[in-house]
């Protein structure tokens, strides 16, 4: 018999499994939660791990000898990492069609944006249209099974590849390590199949000609310009561009100590809800912040770094129509003064800086 190199075979084993050793514990807690023992669970995929390992030595000593088909072997490796991704994104799909996913404490929804947890927050913004969630749900499935069946293998790697990535993506900056390793085994076991079929993929998309119409320039030279000017004209247009300044030395959300109005103390006021409590100030926006977090008001403002005079032109409520002069000093500290107009009152605001604004 045709002796064949064995590490295809031992790669393709390898692959599937470490990742059915993972899909196994998720699709098992999935199933019942914890009421089973983690004693069992990781036992059972200890004896998985170790068949595997075994099974991969055994075929090593009989390829060793000639006595196996190693082609066959490796193609029963290759459809097993097929299935078992196959397996995991359909349970994803399907967990998403049943509200097990995206799903974020009704309570939680109320808290203020910076208190929300990175997942949550995630989840937050994915489960807010359902039906967005069934669009990738749908998507994850059809990759699914389009792994499966051999003239689609490859159509199917292609649908989940992207979405992988991006899923990875959001992983990278919002969930756990855990999580991220896991995704990024999934991603990885997805560009292997992909490379399976390298060679078809490379006469494909690179020396294959396309069957559409070609129009070539009667210069090179002009050719190539046309496609510069896709990357040029961006450029130039970002280049001309008025950037706003991120004035540092102001902005970032400030608690407020005191404020006056027409020389009167308003932290005093019998009546708090109407007292101001913040002041943000970030690139573009100053922002008016009260106790209940739904009543604030939003202007875009212009600063003066050298006599420290800023203009609000506010537009959010948009009933709010007046606009703020003022100039804002500094004092001990993150401690800041800002004194001047708003609506025809004078205003006077004694405030600590909290927290700095990085954007």
């Amino acid at each position: 018999m045709e002796r064949k190199p064995f590490s295809p075979l031992a790669l393709a084993a390898f692959i599937a499994a470490v990742l059915g050793a993972i899909v196994f514990i998720r699709s098992t807690r999935i199933a019942v939660g914890a009421d089973i023992s983690p004693l069992i669970l990781y036992g059972i995929v200890l004896i998985y791990l170790l068949a595997v390992l075994t099974l991969t030595l055994v075929w090593k000593s009989k390829a060793t000898k000639g006595a196996i088909d190693i082609t066959h072997c490796t193609a029963f490796g290759q459809n097993a990492v097929r299935y078992i991704l196959a397996l995991d994104m359909i349970t994803f799909g399907l967990q998403k069609f049943c509200h097990q996913q995206f799903y974020v404490p009704l309570g939680m929804l109320d808290d203020p944006f910076s208190a929300i947890p990175n997942e949550m927050l995630m989840w937050a913004f994915m489960g807010r249209y359902h039906s967005m969630v069934d669009v990738i749900a749908s998507i994850e499935i059809l990759g699914g099974v389009l792994l499966l069946f051999r003239k689609t293998r490859l159509v199917g790697a292609f649908v989940l590849l992207p979405m992988l990535l991006n899923i990875l993506l959001l992983d990278l900056y919002y969930l756990n390590l855990l999580v991220q390793v896991y995704v990024t085994l999934e991603v990885l076991a997805v560009i292997y199949l992909i490379l399976l079929e390298y060679r078809r993929l490379v006469d494909f998309f690179l020396v294959a000609k396309g069957s559409s119409p070609l129009y070539n320039f009667r210069s090179k030279g002009l050719g190539y310009a046309v496609k510069a000017s896709a990357v040029i004209i961006p450029a130039l247009a970002l280049s001309i561009h008025q950037y706003d300044i991120n004035y540092t030395e102001i902005t970032g959300k400030y608690e407020v100590k005191r404020v006056f109005i027409n020389n009167i103390d308003q932290t005093q006021a019998p009546c708090r809800d109407s007292v101001l409590t913040h002041v943000f100030i970030d690139r573009f926006d100053l922002v008016l912040g009260y106790p209940d977090y739904r009543n604030k008001v939003i202007g875009r403002y212009r600063y003066n770094p050298a006599t420290k005079q800023i203009t609000v032109a506010f537009h959010y409520p948009a009933t709010m129509k007046d606009t703020l002069t003022a100039t804002i000093t500094p004092g001990t500290g993150e401690m800041k003064t800002l004194i001047g107009k708003i609506g025809g009152k004078e205003l006077k605001v004694e405030m600590a800086r909290v927290a700095p604004v990085n954007n």
